[in-house]
Protein backbone atom coordinates (compact mmCIF):
# COMPACT_ATOMS: atom_id res chain seq x y z
CA UNK A 1 0.00 0.00 0.00
CA UNK A 2 3.15 2.64 0.74
CA UNK A 3 4.46 1.52 -2.62
CA UNK A 4 1.07 2.69 -4.24
CA UNK A 5 0.60 5.45 -2.73
CA UNK A 6 3.96 6.80 -3.87
CA UNK A 7 2.94 5.79 -7.40
CA UNK A 8 -0.25 7.72 -7.44
CA UNK A 9 0.88 10.67 -5.55
CA UNK A 10 2.21 14.04 -6.36
CA UNK A 11 5.85 14.09 -5.69
CA UNK A 12 7.77 12.76 -8.77
CA UNK A 13 10.38 12.15 -6.45
CA UNK A 14 8.49 8.85 -4.96
CA UNK A 15 6.36 8.31 -7.86
CA UNK A 16 9.51 7.84 -10.66
CA UNK A 17 11.25 5.71 -8.48
CA UNK A 18 7.70 3.26 -8.08
CA UNK A 19 7.00 3.40 -11.24
CA UNK A 20 10.32 2.47 -12.14
CA UNK A 21 10.18 -0.34 -9.88
CA UNK A 22 7.12 -1.42 -11.11
CA UNK A 23 8.38 -1.84 -14.71
CA UNK A 24 12.14 -2.82 -14.31
CA UNK A 25 11.38 -5.64 -11.49
CA UNK A 26 8.44 -6.18 -12.44
CA UNK A 27 5.97 -5.45 -9.43
CA UNK A 28 2.88 -8.09 -10.13
CA UNK A 29 2.01 -7.31 -6.61
CA UNK A 30 1.81 -3.67 -7.13
CA UNK A 31 0.05 -3.68 -10.50
CA UNK A 32 -2.22 -6.32 -9.02
CA UNK A 33 -2.79 -3.60 -6.22
CA UNK A 34 -3.25 -0.94 -8.97
CA UNK A 35 -5.76 -2.80 -10.74
CA UNK A 36 -7.63 -3.75 -8.54
CA UNK A 37 -7.87 -0.28 -7.60
CA UNK A 38 -9.35 0.95 -10.43
CA UNK A 39 -12.88 1.50 -8.89
CA UNK A 40 -11.93 3.70 -6.24
CA UNK A 41 -9.22 6.52 -7.90
CA UNK A 42 -10.49 9.44 -9.68
CA UNK A 43 -9.76 9.36 -13.67
CA UNK A 44 -7.06 11.93 -13.54
CA UNK A 45 -4.91 9.64 -10.80
CA UNK A 46 -5.45 6.59 -13.71
CA UNK A 47 -3.82 8.66 -16.16
CA UNK A 48 -1.19 10.01 -14.38
CA UNK A 49 0.03 6.52 -13.10
CA UNK A 50 -0.30 5.47 -17.25
CA UNK A 51 1.51 7.98 -18.42
CA UNK A 52 4.49 7.38 -15.11
CA UNK A 53 4.23 3.31 -16.17
CA UNK A 54 5.17 5.03 -19.65
CA UNK A 55 8.00 6.94 -19.03
CA UNK A 56 9.31 4.20 -17.34
CA UNK A 57 9.18 1.82 -20.28
CA UNK A 58 12.48 1.38 -22.55
CA UNK A 59 14.19 -0.75 -24.51
CA UNK A 60 15.85 -2.79 -21.57
CA UNK A 61 12.94 -3.81 -20.10
CA UNK A 62 9.57 -3.74 -21.84
CA UNK A 63 9.73 -7.31 -21.79
CA UNK A 64 8.39 -7.25 -18.56
CA UNK A 65 5.26 -5.93 -19.42
CA UNK A 66 4.07 -8.99 -20.64
CA UNK A 67 3.52 -10.19 -16.98
CA UNK A 68 0.76 -7.35 -16.71
CA UNK A 69 -1.02 -8.96 -19.05
CA UNK A 70 -2.65 -11.48 -16.60
CA UNK A 71 -3.94 -8.66 -14.48
CA UNK A 72 -6.22 -6.63 -17.12
CA UNK A 73 -7.67 -3.02 -16.72
CA UNK A 74 -9.14 -0.62 -19.49
CA UNK A 75 -7.03 2.17 -18.12
CA UNK A 76 -3.79 0.76 -18.35
CA UNK A 77 -4.55 -1.12 -21.40
CA UNK A 78 -3.49 1.32 -24.08
CA UNK A 79 0.25 2.39 -22.38
CA UNK A 80 0.95 -1.87 -21.91
CA UNK A 81 0.15 -2.78 -25.82
CA UNK A 82 1.76 0.45 -27.69
CA UNK A 83 4.86 -0.25 -25.76
CA UNK A 84 5.08 -3.93 -26.84
CA UNK A 85 3.77 -2.71 -30.11
CA UNK A 86 6.81 -0.27 -30.25
CA UNK A 87 9.97 -2.36 -29.11
CA UNK A 88 8.71 -5.73 -29.61
CA UNK A 89 6.51 -5.69 -32.91
CA UNK A 90 6.86 -9.01 -34.27
CA UNK A 91 6.87 -10.89 -31.41
CA UNK A 92 4.10 -9.45 -29.60
CA UNK A 93 2.29 -9.90 -32.73
CA UNK A 94 2.35 -13.62 -32.23
CA UNK A 95 2.35 -13.80 -28.45
CA UNK A 96 -0.85 -11.97 -28.77
CA UNK A 97 -2.41 -14.09 -31.66
CA UNK A 98 -1.92 -16.64 -28.90
CA UNK A 99 -2.95 -15.10 -26.34
CA UNK A 100 -6.42 -14.38 -28.00
CA UNK A 101 -6.81 -17.72 -29.17
CA UNK A 102 -6.43 -19.45 -25.50
CA UNK A 103 -5.67 -16.96 -23.00
CA UNK A 104 -7.36 -16.25 -20.12
CA UNK A 105 -10.16 -13.34 -20.38
CA UNK A 106 -7.79 -10.96 -18.68
CA UNK A 107 -4.77 -11.60 -21.95
CA UNK A 108 -7.50 -11.74 -24.57
CA UNK A 109 -8.73 -8.42 -23.50
CA UNK A 110 -5.14 -7.04 -23.79
CA UNK A 111 -4.60 -8.72 -26.69
CA UNK A 112 -7.92 -7.73 -28.82
CA UNK A 113 -6.98 -4.12 -27.59
CA UNK A 114 -3.63 -4.79 -29.18
CA UNK A 115 -5.30 -5.55 -32.69
CA UNK A 116 -6.73 -2.29 -32.19
CA UNK A 117 -3.64 -0.46 -32.08
CA UNK A 118 -2.06 -2.71 -34.52
CA UNK A 119 -5.13 -4.16 -37.10
CA UNK A 120 -4.15 -7.68 -38.52
CA UNK A 121 -6.43 -9.99 -40.27
CA UNK A 122 -4.89 -12.93 -39.18
CA UNK A 123 -7.02 -12.13 -35.91
CA UNK A 124 -9.93 -11.50 -37.22
CA UNK A 125 -11.63 -15.11 -37.50
CA UNK A 126 -11.08 -15.29 -33.37
CA UNK A 127 -12.04 -11.13 -32.86
CA UNK A 128 -15.38 -12.27 -34.24
CA UNK A 129 -15.93 -15.11 -31.98
CA UNK A 130 -15.62 -12.48 -28.98
CA UNK A 131 -18.06 -9.40 -30.44
CA UNK A 132 -21.00 -10.42 -28.28
CA UNK A 133 -19.22 -11.43 -25.79
CA UNK A 134 -20.29 -11.34 -22.08
CA UNK A 135 -16.82 -9.78 -20.55
CA UNK A 136 -17.92 -5.81 -21.91
CA UNK A 137 -14.00 -4.92 -22.31
CA UNK A 138 -13.35 -8.02 -24.38
CA UNK A 139 -16.41 -7.47 -26.84
CA UNK A 140 -16.05 -3.69 -27.02
CA UNK A 141 -12.02 -4.19 -28.16
CA UNK A 142 -12.84 -6.64 -30.31
CA UNK A 143 -15.19 -4.57 -32.68
CA UNK A 144 -13.13 -2.37 -32.69
CA UNK A 145 -10.35 -4.24 -33.75
CA UNK A 146 -12.57 -5.82 -36.34
CA UNK A 147 -13.68 -2.04 -37.52
CA UNK A 148 -10.25 -0.88 -38.11
CA UNK A 149 -10.01 -3.70 -40.00
CA UNK A 150 -13.52 -2.85 -41.84
CA UNK A 151 -14.37 -6.53 -41.31
CA UNK A 152 -18.00 -6.71 -43.11
CA UNK A 153 -18.70 -10.27 -41.77
CA UNK A 154 -18.91 -8.91 -38.24
CA UNK A 155 -20.79 -6.08 -39.30
CA UNK A 156 -23.24 -8.33 -41.05
CA UNK A 157 -23.67 -10.51 -38.29
CA UNK A 158 -24.77 -7.45 -36.03
CA UNK A 159 -27.19 -6.31 -39.35
CA UNK A 160 -29.01 -9.46 -38.66
CA UNK A 161 -29.18 -9.62 -35.17
CA UNK A 162 -31.76 -6.53 -35.61
CA UNK A 163 -34.70 -8.47 -37.10
CA UNK A 164 -34.26 -11.12 -33.99
CA UNK A 165 -37.49 -11.68 -31.64
CA UNK A 166 -35.04 -11.92 -28.81
CA UNK A 167 -34.52 -8.05 -27.54
CA UNK A 168 -30.87 -9.31 -25.75
CA UNK A 169 -30.06 -10.04 -29.59
CA UNK A 170 -31.26 -7.53 -30.82
CA UNK A 171 -29.35 -5.08 -28.23
CA UNK A 172 -26.60 -6.94 -28.78
CA UNK A 173 -26.55 -6.22 -32.46
CA UNK A 174 -27.43 -2.45 -31.94
CA UNK A 175 -24.20 -2.32 -29.66
CA UNK A 176 -21.80 -3.44 -32.34
CA UNK A 177 -22.97 -1.04 -35.09
CA UNK A 178 -23.25 2.08 -32.73
CA UNK A 179 -19.50 1.46 -32.01
CA UNK A 180 -19.18 0.99 -35.83
CA UNK A 181 -20.21 4.21 -36.77
CA UNK A 182 -22.66 3.97 -39.40
CA UNK A 183 -25.36 6.70 -39.09
CA UNK A 184 -27.21 5.71 -42.12
CA UNK A 185 -28.67 3.20 -39.54
CA UNK A 186 -29.97 5.86 -37.22
CA UNK A 187 -33.47 5.80 -38.13
CA UNK A 188 -34.33 1.76 -38.18
CA UNK A 189 -32.13 2.19 -34.14
CA UNK A 190 -35.14 4.54 -33.15
CA UNK A 191 -37.37 2.32 -34.21
CA UNK A 192 -36.30 -0.28 -32.24
CA UNK A 193 -35.71 1.97 -29.35
CA UNK A 194 -39.50 2.86 -29.75
CA UNK A 195 -40.61 -1.44 -29.81
CA UNK A 196 -37.91 -2.85 -26.99
CA UNK A 197 -38.05 -4.03 -23.70
CA UNK A 198 -35.18 -2.13 -22.94
CA UNK A 199 -35.38 0.77 -24.81
CA UNK A 200 -32.80 2.96 -22.03
CA UNK A 201 -29.71 0.70 -23.36
CA UNK A 202 -31.01 0.90 -27.09
CA UNK A 203 -30.83 4.90 -26.63
CA UNK A 204 -27.58 4.97 -24.85
CA UNK A 205 -25.70 3.16 -27.67
CA UNK A 206 -27.71 5.43 -29.96
CA UNK A 207 -25.90 7.86 -28.32
CA UNK A 208 -22.80 6.09 -28.98
CA UNK A 209 -22.97 6.54 -32.84
CA UNK A 210 -24.85 10.17 -32.60
CA UNK A 211 -24.03 12.02 -29.38
CA UNK A 212 -27.25 13.91 -28.59
CA UNK A 213 -25.53 16.94 -27.43
CA UNK A 214 -24.69 17.71 -31.22
CA UNK A 215 -27.89 16.64 -32.60
CA UNK A 216 -30.97 18.00 -30.19
CA UNK A 217 -31.67 20.53 -32.04
CA UNK A 218 -31.66 18.79 -35.60
CA UNK A 219 -33.94 16.51 -37.36
CA UNK A 220 -34.02 14.35 -34.47
CA UNK A 221 -35.24 16.53 -32.09
CA UNK A 222 -38.18 14.66 -31.14
CA UNK A 223 -36.71 10.94 -31.16
CA UNK A 224 -33.50 12.36 -29.26
CA UNK A 225 -35.96 13.81 -26.66
CA UNK A 226 -37.85 10.32 -26.39
CA UNK A 227 -34.67 8.68 -26.00
CA UNK A 228 -33.54 11.03 -22.98
CA UNK A 229 -36.72 9.97 -21.57
CA UNK A 230 -36.19 6.54 -21.40
CA UNK A 231 -33.11 7.08 -20.29
CA UNK A 232 -34.02 9.45 -17.38
CA UNK A 233 -36.52 6.24 -15.99
CA UNK A 234 -33.55 4.37 -15.59
CA UNK A 235 -31.17 6.54 -14.52
CA UNK A 236 -29.56 5.56 -10.91
CA UNK A 237 -31.70 2.20 -11.05
CA UNK A 238 -30.54 0.64 -14.12
CA UNK A 239 -28.66 2.92 -15.41
CA UNK A 240 -25.10 4.25 -13.48
CA UNK A 241 -25.01 8.25 -12.32
CA UNK A 242 -21.82 8.69 -14.14
CA UNK A 243 -24.04 8.33 -17.49
CA UNK A 244 -24.06 11.78 -17.08
CA UNK A 245 -21.11 12.50 -18.18
CA UNK A 246 -21.78 10.07 -21.17
CA UNK A 247 -24.73 11.97 -22.53
CA UNK A 248 -23.29 15.08 -21.60
CA UNK A 249 -26.34 16.18 -19.71
CA UNK A 250 -25.62 19.52 -18.70
CA UNK A 251 -24.98 20.75 -21.63
CA UNK A 252 -28.27 19.18 -23.54
CA UNK A 253 -30.65 20.14 -20.61
CA UNK A 254 -29.31 23.92 -20.99
CA UNK A 255 -29.88 23.95 -24.98
CA UNK A 256 -33.70 22.63 -24.17
CA UNK A 257 -34.28 25.19 -21.55
CA UNK A 258 -34.15 27.11 -24.73
CA UNK A 259 -36.54 25.28 -26.84
CA UNK A 260 -40.17 25.73 -27.25
CA UNK A 261 -40.92 21.99 -28.18
CA UNK A 262 -43.00 20.17 -25.76
CA UNK A 263 -40.60 16.90 -26.28
CA UNK A 264 -37.98 19.48 -24.48
CA UNK A 265 -40.75 19.90 -21.88
CA UNK A 266 -40.96 16.75 -21.15
CA UNK A 267 -37.56 15.78 -20.63
CA UNK A 268 -36.83 18.67 -18.47
CA UNK A 269 -40.07 18.09 -16.34
CA UNK A 270 -38.44 14.53 -15.62
CA UNK A 271 -35.62 15.55 -15.00
CA UNK A 272 -36.29 18.35 -12.88
CA UNK A 273 -37.90 16.03 -10.54
CA UNK A 274 -35.20 13.29 -10.70
CA UNK A 275 -32.18 15.44 -9.77
CA UNK A 276 -34.59 17.15 -7.02
CA UNK A 277 -34.82 13.44 -5.51
CA UNK A 278 -31.03 12.58 -6.40
CA UNK A 279 -29.67 15.94 -5.21
CA UNK A 280 -31.74 15.76 -2.15
CA UNK A 281 -30.73 11.93 -0.76
CA UNK A 282 -27.52 10.74 0.38
CA UNK A 283 -28.31 6.96 -0.98
CA UNK A 284 -27.81 8.23 -4.04
CA UNK A 285 -24.97 9.96 -3.86
CA UNK A 286 -22.50 8.64 -1.48
CA UNK A 287 -20.65 6.02 -3.22
CA UNK A 288 -20.46 8.15 -6.65
CA UNK A 289 -16.62 9.67 -7.10
CA UNK A 290 -15.93 13.67 -6.80
CA UNK A 291 -16.13 14.15 -10.55
CA UNK A 292 -19.80 12.23 -10.94
CA UNK A 293 -20.96 14.26 -7.64
CA UNK A 294 -20.23 17.68 -8.81
CA UNK A 295 -21.79 17.03 -12.48
CA UNK A 296 -25.07 15.59 -10.90
CA UNK A 297 -25.04 19.17 -8.41
CA UNK A 298 -24.40 20.86 -11.91
CA UNK A 299 -27.44 19.44 -13.26
CA UNK A 300 -29.77 20.24 -10.32
CA UNK A 301 -28.03 23.74 -10.61
CA UNK A 302 -29.26 24.33 -14.64
CA UNK A 303 -32.80 22.44 -13.81
CA UNK A 304 -33.54 24.40 -10.46
CA UNK A 305 -33.65 27.64 -11.87
CA UNK A 306 -36.28 26.74 -14.56
CA UNK A 307 -39.89 27.27 -13.25
CA UNK A 308 -41.88 24.25 -14.00
CA UNK A 309 -44.77 26.66 -14.76
CA UNK A 310 -42.60 27.24 -17.98
CA UNK A 311 -43.52 23.70 -19.21
CA UNK A 312 -46.73 22.89 -18.12
CA UNK A 313 -48.01 23.56 -21.11
CA UNK A 314 -45.90 21.44 -23.34
CA UNK A 315 -46.86 18.56 -21.14
CA UNK A 316 -50.30 18.92 -21.42
CA UNK A 317 -49.84 19.24 -25.50
CA UNK A 318 -48.01 15.61 -25.18
CA UNK A 319 -51.12 14.30 -23.28
CA UNK A 320 -53.03 12.37 -25.79
CA UNK A 321 -53.15 8.57 -26.29
CA UNK A 322 -50.95 8.46 -29.25
CA UNK A 323 -48.57 10.27 -28.18
CA UNK A 324 -44.65 8.98 -28.05
CA UNK A 325 -44.41 10.06 -24.71
CA UNK A 326 -47.52 9.95 -23.21
CA UNK A 327 -46.06 6.92 -20.74
CA UNK A 328 -43.92 9.65 -19.23
CA UNK A 329 -46.15 12.97 -19.11
CA UNK A 330 -48.47 11.09 -16.93
CA UNK A 331 -47.10 11.47 -13.82
CA UNK A 332 -46.87 15.11 -14.19
CA UNK A 333 -50.59 15.90 -15.21
CA UNK A 334 -52.77 17.19 -12.29
CA UNK A 335 -55.55 18.01 -14.22
CA UNK A 336 -58.46 15.62 -13.45
CA UNK A 337 -60.49 16.11 -17.05
CA UNK A 338 -57.20 15.34 -18.77
CA UNK A 339 -56.65 12.06 -16.67
CA UNK A 340 -60.28 10.86 -17.21
CA UNK A 341 -59.87 11.58 -20.94
CA UNK A 342 -56.93 9.03 -21.05
CA UNK A 343 -59.44 6.38 -19.69
CA UNK A 344 -61.31 6.31 -22.52
CA UNK A 345 -58.58 5.45 -25.31
CA UNK A 346 -57.43 2.34 -26.25
CA UNK A 347 -54.20 1.94 -24.93
CA UNK A 348 -54.64 -0.29 -21.65
CA UNK A 349 -51.09 0.56 -20.34
CA UNK A 350 -51.95 4.19 -20.51
CA UNK A 351 -55.38 3.74 -18.99
CA UNK A 352 -53.56 1.65 -16.07
CA UNK A 353 -51.21 4.23 -15.50
CA UNK A 354 -53.84 7.09 -15.85
CA UNK A 355 -56.01 5.34 -13.40
CA UNK A 356 -52.54 4.90 -11.26
CA UNK A 357 -52.01 8.95 -11.39
CA UNK A 358 -55.48 9.29 -10.42
CA UNK A 359 -55.82 7.20 -7.38
CA UNK A 360 -51.80 9.19 -6.28
CA UNK A 361 -53.61 12.79 -6.52
CA UNK A 362 -56.61 11.43 -4.83
CA UNK A 363 -59.15 12.08 -7.75
CA UNK A 364 -59.35 7.82 -8.57
CA UNK A 365 -63.18 7.57 -7.29
CA UNK A 366 -65.70 4.71 -8.28
CA UNK A 367 -67.10 5.98 -10.98
CA UNK A 368 -63.59 7.12 -12.58
CA UNK A 369 -62.19 3.60 -11.88
CA UNK A 370 -65.07 1.87 -13.49
CA UNK A 371 -64.97 3.83 -17.06
CA UNK A 372 -61.20 3.02 -16.94
CA UNK A 373 -61.82 -0.70 -16.39
CA UNK A 374 -64.86 -0.62 -19.12
CA UNK A 375 -62.04 -0.55 -21.35
CA UNK A 376 -59.50 -3.11 -20.18
CA UNK A 377 -59.34 -6.74 -21.29
CA UNK A 378 -55.75 -7.61 -20.60
CA UNK A 379 -56.48 -9.92 -17.82
CA UNK A 380 -52.93 -9.02 -16.16
CA UNK A 381 -53.16 -5.26 -16.62
CA UNK A 382 -57.18 -5.56 -15.20
CA UNK A 383 -56.14 -7.38 -11.65
CA UNK A 384 -53.58 -4.51 -10.54
CA UNK A 385 -56.35 -1.93 -12.11
CA UNK A 386 -58.83 -3.45 -9.98
CA UNK A 387 -56.76 -3.70 -6.61
CA UNK A 388 -56.50 0.45 -6.94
Amino acid sequence: MELLKKLTGKNPAEFEPAAKQLVDKPDLALFKELVARDDYMFGFIKQNVAKRILNACNETNYRNLYQFLEYYSPYYEDVIVSVLSRYDEENARVKMLELLSSGSDDEKCYAAKYFVQSPDSAAADILRGYIFSENEYLSVNSIDALKKLNDRQAYDIALGKLDSNDDYEVYSGVKLLARWGDTALIDRLFEIMKRSSVPEYIALEINTLMPFVDSITGEYSENIALALCHILSGLSELIPLDAVFELNLAEILEKLAESEESSAAVVLMMAKALFAEISGNDEYLFDLDKNTREEVARVHEILSRIPAKMFESGILEEAYENSPFIVFVIDYINDFQTLKALLDGNNQTVILKSMERLKSIKLLDNDTKALGLAHITNENIKSVAEAL
